[in-house]
């Protein structure tokens, strides 16, 4: 899932052009968008059965119909939203508001101090042609969903690897980064292209952007076990320095 955040004071016309990008990025894959409401609270239909619900303690309440579902969760934890969307399938995920979050970022209109800026004001159009810019985040659950079958039949095989840059400081962790997606491509390149019919899917989670521990994030999918099983186990033979709590020079 991409993550594209768009920040911007009040009233700069964040929602207008989120509403212009919205249908083209439909077009290449599902798409999501997250507003924070800040200080605008949300209110419920207070004669709804699913508010009654939700004010009577339950942790979500959902109404649902032949065209939708509507869910409300206790949650307001950003990094458990996105959580739920990649593990729905989301491609591409909007985040409108939420201004001081690290995350690579569109500006729309003057946002002074503004950090990891890497378009302001774009056109729509631009925004396609630039979303290499825009880092992705996978859930576990996310991440299994693109290496399985349409029919979601076979063996699927998945787990999570905590990872340590050789220093805990902000500067080390940014460079293991960079160092160490490359070689992740190298292996999930390497490791789908294996006998026999297999999905690979491998992402780093960059705990410095996206919050928690930094960890690889791995899935294989196969209609053999045995293939899932030999796949699954070379790719960990290769994690093996950094999953099993080593330090990466």
């Amino acid at each position: 899932m991409r993550v594209i955040h768009i920040a911007g004071v009040s009233g700069s016309g964040k929602t207008t052009f989120i509403r212009a990008l919205l249908p083209l990025l439909n077009r290449k894959g599902t798409t999501a968008v997250v507003k924070h409401l800040a200080h605008h609270h949300y209110i419920l239909e207070s004669d709804k059965d699913t508010t009654h619900f939700f004010h009577g303690g339950a942790l979500a309440s959902a109404g649902s119909d032949p065209e939708k579902t509507v869910l409300v969760l206790r949650d307001t934890a950003l990094s458990h939203i996105m959580s739920i969307l990649s593990s729905i399938g989301t491609k591409y995920m909007l985040i409108e508001g939420w201004k001081t979050l690290p995350f690579p970022k569109i500006t729309i209109g003057a946002l002074p101090g503004a950090e990891g800026v890497v378009l302001s004001d774009p056109t729509a159009e631009l925004v396609l042609e630039s979303l290499e810019k825009f880092p992705h985040y996978h859930s576990l659950q996310g991440l299994s969903l693109e290496v399985q079958d349409s029919d979601q039949q076979g063996v699927l095989l998945a787990g999570k690897f905590p990872v340590h840059a050789k220093g805990d400081d902000t500067d080390s962790r940014r460079e293991f980064y960079l160092r160490f997606s490359p070689i992740l491509d190298e292996i999930t390149r390497e490791a789908g292209s294996s006998p026999g019919d297999v999905r690979v899917g491998l992402h780093l989670h960059q705990g410095l952007l996206f919050g928690g521990e930094d960890a690889i994030l791995m899935a294989v999918g196969s209609q053999s076990p045995h293939t899932a099983i030999r796949v699954f186990s070379s790719i960990q033979e290769r994690l093996f320095p950094v999953a099993g709590g080593g330090k990466i020079s």
